[in-house]
């Protein structure tokens, strides 16, 4: 074997080594996270959802970032940035997305999409930049707040695997104990 090849063979390890992505294991409880939000007339929302405990609160530096938690199972808190991580996003590529959606029905990009009905318009994937954004399109705060989603963003080689399965399971939790009060 020549040295070109023992190269090559070494590039190949290594790049298999940089793929490989850690199993995600989740706690067996949640614990419920809380934030205020204001609306329209200065009224407030508190809004409430339940998260694995595997995942640790973070205060996002991003506007467009609310109630950010990140996959951390063996930390007292998150990392902001660290992927995955599970939040309400409003960014313009989650409001396009919604907005396409109240217009026709689906979304371009969406990699899958069901549409619900209450509080949820859809859950849907679609490519997040690098990433997988797994999301529930919705408007909060009694459609103050238009087109967000509750997403949890996710590496792309989870795709189809039993982490992907999991994280789903997260946020299916986390969108199934949503909720919205009205503060007077």
């Amino acid at each position: 074997m020549g040295l070109f090849n023992k190269f090559a063979k070494k590039i190949n390890t290594d790049d298999k080594a940089e793929n490989k992505t850690d199993d995600i294991v989740l706690a067996p409880s949640s614990h419920t996270v809380k934030d205020e939000i204001y609306g329209d007339d200065d009224n407030r929302y508190l809004l409430s959802f339940k998260v694995n405990d595997a995942f640790k609160e973070v205060k996002s530096h991003a506007g467009e970032v609310e109630m950010l938690s990140t996959y951390a199972p063996a930390n007292e808190y998150g990392t902001e940035g660290a992927v995955p991580y599970m939040a309400i996003q409003i960014d313009d590529e989650v409001y396009c997305a919604v907005q396409e959606f109240k217009e026709k029905g689906t979304f371009t990009g969406a990699l899958e999409i069901t549409k619900l009905s209450g509080k949820f318009y859809f859950k849907a994937k679609m490519e997040y930049y690098n990433d997988v954004m797994y999301f529930y399109g919705l408007d909060r705060c009694d459609g103050f707040w238009e087109n967000n989603g509750l997403c949890i963003v996710y590496p792309k080689e989870y795709a189809g695997t039993e982490n992907e399965i999991k994280l789903m399971e997260v946020l299916d939790e986390a969108a199934e104990s949503y909720s919205e009060e009205k503060i007077v």
